[in-house]
């Protein structure tokens, strides 16, 4: 009982001031801005989930999810019926065009008002991107949504409900996400959803030939084109294999809550400057 009774009480304000001043760090470290030191190997490996992502999604539905260049060009064919035997696939390059704009607007004003290389809005952003992903890989799991292991290669729309119009938005929604976490980190370079501007900056550079260690931006641009293409590849093949299309946002998904997680871990301005001091 004396035991007991000498046991430390405190009141429920020092309890209140010990948990507060312990949260205090978090909370300022989830506000820090982050330094773009290898920053462009998050978006060069961007390039390759657009690459695994489009690859599959054009396989499975004739339209593609995050680059948005050849939707325009199917949307304008739609105008006269054509491709034939795809009756619908402007509808679905005008949903994946808009939901595109949708994503690129929400997160370059998130970027905006909060602060584009913040920690906590690149890790916010790419957990959201991750769980689009995701959310497309479990409706091509479950079968809910068709997909050419249910219902053959190159299918139209399934059924009056178009399911099929669900993870092609959420899809192009994420990938506005990526474009702007790329453009607010200032990697114009690489701006993770298109290649054409990117092939032309690479032959129009003046330092193509240049030594790597003298054109940084020339070297991204290669990476980001490479990446691409090996991504493209990779769906392709994972394409071909049972149930290929969900294994493809699996890894997709799985690529963007990692890049999500580091974030959280990724060094700071204040923690550089400290070590230049």
């Amino acid at each position: 009982m004396n035991s007991i009774q000498s046991l430390p009480v405190g009141n429920g304000d020092d309890l209140e001031q010990r948990v507060g001043r312990r949260s205090v760090p978090f909370a300022r470290r989830w506000k820090e801005v982050v330094v773009i030191n290898h920053a462009d190997l998050v978006f060069i490996t961007c390039y390759f989930i657009t690459g695994l992502v489009d690859s599959s999604a054009f396989n499975a539905w004739s339209c593609f999810a995050i680059m948005q260049t050849g939707n325009t060009i199917f949307l304008g064919l739609g105008a006269s019926n054509q491709p034939e035997g795809n009756p619908y696939g402007w509808l679905k390059s005008l949903i994946t065009v808009c939901f595109f704009l949708t994503g690129s607007f929400i997160f370059s004003q998130m970027s905006l008002r909060v602060g584009s290389r913040q920690r906590r809005v690149l890790s916010i952003s790419f957990f959201v991107q991750g769980i689009c992903i995701l959310i497309s890989a479990a409706l091509i799991q479950g079968d809910i949504v068709p997909h050419p292991s249910t219902t053959g290669p190159k299918s139209d729309l399934g059924g009056r409900l178009f399911l099929e119009l669900i993870p092609l938005f959420l899809l192009a929604f994420q990938g506005g996400g990526q474009m702007a976490a790329s453009r607010g980190m200032g990697f114009n370079e690489l701006p993770t959803t298109v290649l054409t501007s990117v092939y032309y900056d690479l032959a129009s550079d003046p330092k193509l030939a240049v030594r790597p260690s003298e054109n940084v931006k020339r070297n991204r641009r290669i990476g980001g084109v490479v990446a691409l293409l090996i991504g493209a590849i990779a769906g392709g093949w994972i394409f071909k294999s049972n149930d290929g299309l969900g294994t493809a946002l699996w890894i997709a998904a799985g690529l963007k809550l990692a890049i999500a997680v580091g974030w959280c871990f990724w060094k700071a301005e204040k923690d550089e400057k400290n070590n230049l001091n």
